[in-house]
């Protein structure tokens, strides 16, 4: 039916959207420090691994698991290894100057290379799964309805696990953190005019470590719904390096949002609905296309939407003016 086509497709959207949404929160309070990561890819890659090797080896070592350490084992490892990360990007890029955008290629590198070197060292199986964080990651409210349209309906809103609306949370938290908050429009000042902040007396190495350790962490998480939430427990090394290309969209919906947390909401369901496209959409227009111009979708858009992004010229849609800067305090 066309119906449940939509309601699968909306429902899908969301559990990819959150993916974006939560390493995109974590990279636009990264960006807002004046730091360009470009190390989102790997830092979800080398994160999401840990988190299953943690799960794996819990649900193997425990005789009767819990689901709460299920869940909160891999969450407290992917934040752990991602802030990692992120304080190595940092010493790099604040405390030792290199240029922010080799650097962050240089972890996307390290990352995704470390997480495929462990992963064939440790699991000689591909099939490796983590079934059962997976069904405690997914678990929802047991309530059913009579109505096929109502019941629809509920799952389209409260049909999934608790990640979804924690995603939510964070993008509006971070929002009211940005705006409404003076740590965060210290750092708002930092990211715009470092030398001005640091002539307030805003101590501006504190403020780019805090805010891009805080970010990576949150990419870390965002890598934990891709292995439970979307692709059902399995280890990164069996999939086609799809967490490598999200990571790449996370970095383009930051842009697109205008660097607005709660413009991730709805833009990052936005570019789920776009990249199920391709198993939905035909059956739902009834439209006969190849299969792969449906899964270019995404992609396109994003390239186009950079487009129109950069022809905008009103300021606070642009980037914050310090971002990729490096700042010299003696040259203050």
């Amino acid at each position: 039916m066309t119906f449940d086509n939509i309601i699968s497709w909306i429902m899908s959207a969301v559990v990819f959207g959150t993916i974006i949404m939560l390493s995109s929160c974590g990279e636009i309070l990264t960006e807002k420090s004046g730091h360009l990561n470009l190390g989102v890819p790997g830092i979800m890659y080398i994160s999401g691994f840990s988190a299953f090797y943690v799960a794996y080896s819990y649900e193997n070592s425990a005789e009767h698991p819990y689901a709460f350490l299920a869940v909160v084992l891999p969450m407290l490892i992917a934040l752990a290894v991602g802030a990692l990360f992120g304080l190595l990007y940092s010493f790099m890029t604040t405390s030792l100057k290199c240029n922010q955008n080799v650097v962050g290629l240089i972890i996307t590198s390290l990352g995704v290379g470390m997480g495929k070197f462990l992963s064939g060292v440790l699991f000689k199986e591909a099939s490796a799964k983590a079934a059962f964080t997976a069904s405690a990651f997914t678990k929802r409210l047991p309530i059913n309805f009579s109505s096929h349209v109502i019941q629809g309906l509920w799952n389209t809103l409260f049909g999934y696990g608790f990640m979804i609306y924690l995603a939510v949370a964070v993008a509006v938290l971070l929002h009211l953190f940005l705006t409404k908050t003076r740590p965060g429009l210290n750092l708002r000042a930092v990211g715009e005019s470092p030398a001005t902040a640091d002539a307030a007396g805003i101590n501006v190495t504190k403020y780019k470590y805090v805010a891009t350790v805080c970010g990576c962490a949150l990419c870390g998480l965002a890598s934990t719904v891709y292995l439970f939430m979307f692709s059902g427990g399995g280890g990164l090394w069996a999939t086609t390096n799809n967490i490598e290309a999200i990571g790449w969209l996370a970095v383009a919906l930051v842009i697109f949002s205008t660097w607005k947390p709660v413009h991730l909401i709805w833009g990052s369901y936005l570019f789920g609905l776009l990249y199920w496209a391709y198993n939905y959409a035909p059956a739902v227009f009834k439209i006969s296309v190849p299969v792969q111009l449906w899964q270019m979708l995404p992609y396109v858009v994003t390239i186009v939407v950079l487009i129109l992004t950069s022809m905008r010229k009103k300021r606070e849609n642009q980037p914050p003016q310090g971002l990729g800067v490096p700042y010299f305090r003696e040259e203050r």
